[in-house]
């Protein structure tokens, strides 16, 4: 049966994966190439260290190899593949069998830790001090068991809170807990602070009936049965969480979670987002006006995009207010004075997976209608880069308002400069994203919210996009630091924005002719659908 669903798979996809193969390939060959070389570290580390340093280094990082596996696909919301349950509940597979699977996906999500943990353990076997190769069954034993712990709770986790974050209103509030998970502890350290209750933490994560201080007990020789025990009762409370987290998601219909309520009383007056979403129309004429609102309406809708945009606001100011508070000394520094443009063009990175960079995704086969219409597709894509630049600034003050709340020091002037330099930066963005809608395409599934907006043999494409977008706004920030002059920055900022307007359009016509000579192929990309396992 694995094997079936394996080959079912590669099936789905062969047919995509010619285009940009060798995107994917370097950029999995340098993301391993890494984690190979912190693997080999982690053995000279092993070989080396004495029998008190092992006490009290091995249980940490057991607890960090368990950190990484269990909150880092949490937090970026990319839980790796996953059975796609609606193309396979169809067949009479057992349960058990499908969990089976599923247990074995969530290696996709800890490989990293998988070849750290190795290197780790085969460090340990060489070195003298824990009993050399004679220790093989008492060293192998304990860390295959820890890992097959993190399997079985890394399934129930996705399965939890894939559910979570498919219910309305819960999802944004667990994204932003989430991020304080990581964001939270940094900027303690950065101000200073420590809670007092911090104190007896650190005994606490050497208590024996934890399951990382188990195994290392275990590895070490420093204790039994007793850790046998407890590593064996946490294994089977962990396989138990899996199992029954996964039939919970067998029954649970996100669909139906994430759709609008019917039972509002309905008003004369029509709601502020309905008055919102008509402004385009009051500005352009048709078909652009009402290609802009229906934009706006299926983005407002579409739950990946509301909690990208949350993230935008949240996410954008908690990564970068640590390095502003941790700069108390030079309140007037470039980080202090440029703090609101740096959060800004943030989060226009971030919306760019659920807009620009793919601003076919979320239409998927009904893409055809953009092709059948008789307005031009120049049209179309004019009103898709319309509705980004809307979200876009619209997140633009949001941000503006809370880094105001926050007393970060931002006046009009840099209020108005923020404005700009976001739209010379929006477009470079769209014209790049305009050539990725039409040359990667990708089926985005609404209700799924942690599926990224662009194909893994694009996003190494991004990596070189992003510096050649962002490099003529970069040039005007370093000619005003080298001249010290505003009317410098200016003028540099203004032949950006001649530079941008003109790549622009060469981009729009070459993606209008793309699309207009290859809508076949697009077509087929956008209906084509996932295998029986779906990659996050």
């Amino acid at each position: 049966m694995i094997a079936a669903i394996l080959r079912a798979q590669l099936l789905s996809m062969r047919m995509g994966a010619r285009r940009g193969a060798i995107f994917g390939l370097i950029t999995g060959l340098l993301w391993y190439g890494f984690w190979c070389g912190a693997a080999v570290g982690m053995y000279n580390l092993a070989v080396h260290a004495g029998a008190s340093v092992l006490r009290q280094a091995l249980p940490i990082g057991l607890l960090l190899l368990l950190g990484y596996w269990q909150v880092v696909p949490i937090i970026s919301a990319s839980f790796g593949s996953a059975l796609d349950m609606r193309k396979l509940l169809v067949y009479p597979v057992p349960h058990r069998k499908l969990f089976l699977v599923e247990v074995l996906l969530r290696l996709t999500t800890g490989a990293e830790m998988v070849l750290a943990a190795a290197g780790a353990t085969a460090g340990l076997l060489r070195n003298p001090a824990t009993g050399g190769w004679a220790a093989v069954p008492r060293i192998l034993t304990p860390i295959l068991t820890f890992l097959l712990f993190n399997l079985l709770l890394a399934s129930g986790l996705r399965s939890l809170v894939e559910r979570l974050l498919s219910r309305r209103r819960i999802r944004e509030v667990l994204v932003i807990l989430m991020l304080s998970v990581v964001t939270v502890p940094r900027l303690l350290i950065l101000t200073g602070s420590r809670p007092k209750s911090w104190d007896g933490f650190g005994p606490l994560i050497h208590t024996s009936i934890l399951p990382w201080v188990a195994v290392a007990n275990t590895m070490l020789g420093a204790s039994g049965l007793r850790s046998l025990l407890v590593i064996a009762a946490w294994t089977l409370a962990a396989a138990w969480f899996g199992r029954t987290q996964f039939e919970r998601n067998l029954r649970y219909d996100a669909v139906a979670a994430q759709a609008t309520p019917l039972d509002r009383v309905p008003s004369a007056k029509p709601p502020w987002p309905d008055r919102f979403y008509r402004l385009p129309s009051l500005l352009f004429s048709d078909p652009l006006g009402v290609l802009i609102e229906k934009e706006l309406r299926s983005l407002a809708r579409t739950p990946r995009f509301r909690m990208v945009f949350v993230m935008g606001f949240t996410f954008g100011l908690m990564v970068w207010l640590p390095l502003l508070l941790g700069r108390q000394a030079d309140r007037n520094g470039f980080i202090e004075e440029n703090f609101l443009a740096m959060v800004c063009v943030y989060a226009l990175t971030l919306l760019g997976q659920v807009t620009y960079w793919n601003c076919f995704g979320f239409d998927r086969s009904a893409v055809q209608i953009y092709f059948s219409a008789p307005q031009r597709m120049s049209v179309t894509m004019y009103a898709k880069n319309i509705a980004s630049l809307i979200v876009i600034y619209v997140e633009v003050l949001v941000l503006t308002g809370l880094t105001w709340a926050l007393h970060v020091g931002v006046g009009f002037g840099k209020v108005v400069e923020t404005l700009v330099v976001v739209a010379v930066c929006s477009l470079y963005m769209l014209a790049f994203g305009n050539i990725s809608s039409v040359h990667y395409p990708r089926a985005l599934m609404p209700e799924r919210v942690s599926q990224g907006g662009a194909s893994s043999r694009f996003q190494a494409l991004v990596f070189i996009l992003y510096p050649l977008a962002l490099l003529p706004v970069l040039l005007a920030y370093l000619a005003r630091y080298a001249f010290a002059s505003q009317t410098v920055f200016v003028v540099v900022l203004g032949f950006a924005a001649m530079l941008g307007g003109f790549l622009y359009g060469l981009a729009m016509e070459s993606a209008v002719k793309t699309a207009t000579t290859n809508r076949e192929r697009i077509l087929q990309d956008l209906s084509r659908g996932e295998g029986p396992v779906a990659s996050n």
